[in-house]
């Protein structure tokens, strides 16, 4: 589930798992069994940005048009507009992002993972969590300019 809140499409996300599985199954021998879960992990998030780099991310307007909001309890509308608002993060930030919060990893666990240093991994998820809580404040006021 927690690939789709990257790519934001299930058929995109079952493409990325199914590809880095099949990479790690070619190195599978040299997985050490107690880090496997980690490294099948690694995998997901660097497939995901190999094909970030090449395909383009699926505009707002499309996200929001697969959308029937009134079919939804309150709940799930705000979990979709925030999958919607991570969407809008560039690759990195939103890996960095849901590596912290949704795999809720350490900082230092998110770095090996990501393949980036500590420092990088606070920079990504402090300015990818900024613009979350800027595109949810923003949300809010159209919210209430609506009503």
């Amino acid at each position: 589930m927690e690939d789709i809140q990257l790519t934001g499409r299930r058929s995109v996300a079952e493409e990325i798992v199914q590809e880095a599985l099949l990479r790690c199954l070619r190195r599978w021998r040299r997985v050490p069994a107690d880090n496997a879960v980690a490294y099948a992990r690694k995998a997901i998030y660097h497939e995901f940005l190999r094909v970030a780099k090449r395909k383009p991310q699926v505009p707002l307007d499309e996200l929001t048009e697969q959308l029937d909001l009134e079919d939804f309890s309150g709940a799930v509308v705000d979990r979709d507009h925030v999958l919607i608002m991570l969407q809008q993060l560039p690759p990195r930030q939103r890996a960095a992002v849901l590596a912290r919060v949704v795999h809720d990893l350490s900082e230092a666990q998110a770095a090996v993972e990501l393949d980036c240093s500590v420092g990088t991994v606070k920079s990504l998820t402090s300015r990818g969590m900024a613009r979350v809580r800027q595109l949810w404040d923003d949300q809010g006021a159209l919210r209430r300019t609506a009503t």
